[in-house]
């Protein structure tokens, strides 16, 4: 069907937006007349112009004698429910209203909105095709409206016998090239990146994105970097803390010691300590209160451990190497339940897929 075909275009312009609107959601719109897109648009950025607006603009551009007419009885295609409520920008539906759409078609509702009803009180026909394709891009948003805490994933790169952590100084990456540009994509999804301080300890990570393909997008921003540290004994002079963006030290302790100069842009987060470690659920708790829709975990057994005893995990993404490393390494979980983390009764397998010579396997939470 037409509707499937041009929402799925929608979608694919949506996608464009996805690295540049934190922590907004991801819309794209598609506008057709007689079977023709006449105009399109996508959110490019955090605050920016809704895509219905953008869509509508183009039309206005290239047909500026007659968009009115060519707007008349015309199709649009929204990811997303048009949004009823002022925020950064006015509401979209007040827009839309000016025009005598045929069909306005979404592709997933919008919680907390209600654009829907209130176009179908103005005598429109608001289809709503509940599409997976539309829900999908904006998981983190939806997750976050139905439980009221942000969506966190945890990527683990490790070897085909489960190891991630070596045991002694002599490491190297576990997997290739290409797996790595994989996750340079997901961190540059999240609002925020998580790690502990045996990681920045011992492996010195910058934890941020650096694909120039991304960071060439002047609405790109950077992820907020967190670190968990209890004791705050940590490598001030890891890039981690050097190189510029929101840094968060998450302790038990009420001040940050005396930095190094050129550590800029970095607070505190206290927390409360859940036996010798900070408690992940208290965590979680202060940053549901926040504007954040999705974290991402990249971190030792230990900290993975704590969040996934606790049920905080949503979705673990795999990286995994055709290499055995045996005594070399530890076991990548060190939480206290032994998860069997491919048994489908506790996830579902939503991607599997080969990333050059290493395997990729995506498990969310049922």
């Amino acid at each position: 069907m037409n509707d499937t075909r041009f929402i799925s275009q929608a979608v694919s312009l949506a996608l464009k937006g996805k690295f540049n609107t934190k922590p907004g959601v991801n819309v794209g719109c598609v506008i057709v007349k007689n079977n023709k897109v006449i105009g399109q648009g996508f959110y490019e950025k955090y605050g920016g112009s809704h895509a219905e607006i953008n869509a509508i603009n183009q039309v206005k551009r290239n047909y500026r004698k007659n968009y009115i007419s060519q707007l008349t009885d015309s199709d649009i295609y929204i990811t997303l429910e048009p949004c009823s409520k002022k925020g950064k920008t006015g509401a979209c539906v007040n827009e839309l209203k000016k025009y005598d759409f045929k069909r306005i078609i979404i592709g997933s509702k919008d919680p907390t909105q209600n654009g829907m009803k209130n176009l179908q009180r103005a005598g429109y026909e608001v289809i709503d095709l509940d599409d997976h394709q539309c829900l999908d891009l904006n998981k983190s948003f939806f997750h976050k409206t139905k439980f009221k805490k942000p969506y966190v994933k945890a990527k683990i790169a490790m070897s085909s016998d489960h190891k991630s952590v070596f045991t002694s100084k002599k490491k190297k990456w576990i997997t290739g090239i290409p797996a790595r540009n994989d996750v340079q994509k997901i961190r540059a999804e999240a609002e925020i990146i998580l790690t502990g301080a045996g990681t920045i300890n011992d492996d010195s990570p910058s934890m941020n994105v650096r694909a120039k393909k991304i960071i060439a997008n002047k609405n790109f921003t950077q992820p907020s970097r967190y670190v968990f540290s209890n004791d705050l004994e940590l490598n001030w002079d890891a890039p981690f803390f050097k190189l510029p963006g929101k840094k968060v030290v998450v302790t038990s302790k009420k001040n940050l010691p005396e930095l190094p100069r050129g550590i800029k842009d970095i607070s505190l987060m206290s927390l409360k300590k859940n036996s010798n470690s900070l408690s992940s659920k208290e965590f979680i708790k202060k940053i549901s209160k926040s504007n954040i829709n999705n974290i991402l975990i990249e971190a030792g057994p230990k900290l993975l451990g704590s969040f996934g005893d606790y049920n905080l995990i949503d979705e673990y993404i795999f990286y995994i190497s055709q290499e055995k490393l045996g005594d070399k390494a530890l076991y990548f979980y060190g939480g206290r339940k032994q998860l069997n983390f491919f048994d489908n009764k506790l996830f579902d397998i939503v991607e599997e897929t080969n990333i050059g010579k290493d395997r990729k396997i995506v498990l969310r939470k049922k």
